[in-house]
């Protein structure tokens, strides 16, 4: 009885050994970006912006894993990873094909990895900057994990991610800035490290166009991280925005409602309000209130089953025409967003 409670004891140290020296090891190479730094500029084109007319879509790609067949655990199914790397090819194939076929002047993508278990490691930053090797192409990581031990049974495992803009004009330059909240611990140290990535474009005669990509936090219990970070794109918006000679587009996944038509009391935690705060700018929305741009992971995607919104879209500064925005959709077929086209125009 005392060598079974002997070899108990050890295996209990044993364990507790390893998950303080696991726990140890993720705060040590936790990726902790500053708060303003450059990001990578991939591939930059020397041909300057003419014209008044152009249009941007954004589209959370979803890792090229949440495919309509995948549900995610942290929305209440039981997923952690693509279903294989034959189908996140896939994924991106058609993500590459839709790119091709809108043929936006600026894109701005979310959730693009750039290896991990989560994704097959499948290097999808290098897949679409490869194809579309004749536009400008910037990216910064905003997830950088070597492990997430979650779920159990199948934990997610590494993630390397980031946001990918492609644009088919010379950028003048391109950074990232972190954006304010952390989860608590020791969820901080397995959750994205949210950003916005900033393109800026020389218009000439001292004008300059702001190219903004976002993807806001989705989890913080009660939104209070998001609401930090609405406040962050108002700072920015009072730091950059002059009427006469600067012209700005936020885009991409927002985890706020954008139609508050669409508004219902049992919104999913994921799914925040945006404060009246933001519109005090001058600065508005522009979203397709008409196709849904995101749906539920609690379930492998039905059409009336799972719960539907409008999350994805664009917010323009007032010197900006909005001449048309469009939601693509796409049946969430590869990804568990919709993308969203804008048509606008600057200038006389």
């Amino acid at each position: 009885m005392k060598k079974i409670f002997k070899i108990s004891i050890r295996l209990v140290l044993v364990l507790v050994f390893l998950f303080v020296g696991f726990v140890g090891y993720i705060i040590v190479t936790d990726f902790d970006p500053a708060l303003v730094e450059n990001s990578e500029i991939i591939n930059n084109l020397d041909t300057t912006i003419t014209g008044n007319t152009f249009s941007v879509t954004t589209f959370n790609i979803g890792y090229g894993g949440l495919d309509k067949d995948q549900d995610f655990f942290l929305d209440g199914g039981t997923m952690s990873r693509t279903s294989s790397e034959e189908q996140t090819e896939e994924n991106i194939e058609q993500v590459i094909s839709f790119i091709e076929t809108v043929d936006s002047d600026f894109y701005f993508l979310q959730e693009v990895d750039v290896k991990g278990t989560r994704s097959a490691n499948v290097n999808q930053v290098k897949g679409i900057t490869d194809y579309f090797s004749d536009y400008t192409a910037t990216f910064s990581y905003n997830f950088k994990a070597k492990w997430i031990p979650i779920p159990v049974m199948n934990p997610l495992g590494s993630a390397y991610s980031g946001l990918l803009n492609l644009s088919k004009y010379q950028v003048e330059s391109s950074t990232r800035y972190r954006l304010p909240g952390d989860e608590p611990f020791p969820r901080k140290y397995f959750d994205l490290d949210r950003s916005v990535m900033e393109d800026v474009y020389d218009l000439g005669d001292g004008k300059t166009l702001y190219m903004i990509n976002i993807h806001l936090s989705a989890y913080d219990q009660g939104g209070l991280i998001r609401a930090e970070q609405v406040q962050f794109l108002i700072d920015h918006i009072n730091e950059i925005y002059d009427e006469e000679n600067t012209y700005v587009i936020f885009g991409g996944d927002w985890n706020h409602l954008l139609d508050n038509s669409l508004y219902t009391e049992d919104l999913p935690e994921w799914v925040a309000i945006l404060p009246d705060e933001l519109f005090d700018t001058g600065f508005s929305l522009a979203f397709d209130g008409e196709v849904n741009t995101v749906r539920s992971d609690d379930t492998p995607y039905v059409e009336g089953i799972n719960f539907e919104t409008v999350i994805d879209g664009f917010l323009v500064s007032p010197n900006i025409t909005v001449v048309d925005v469009t939601g693509n959709d796409l049946g969430f077929e590869n990804s568990d967003h919709n993308p969203v086209t804008l048509t606008f125009s600057i200038g006389d």
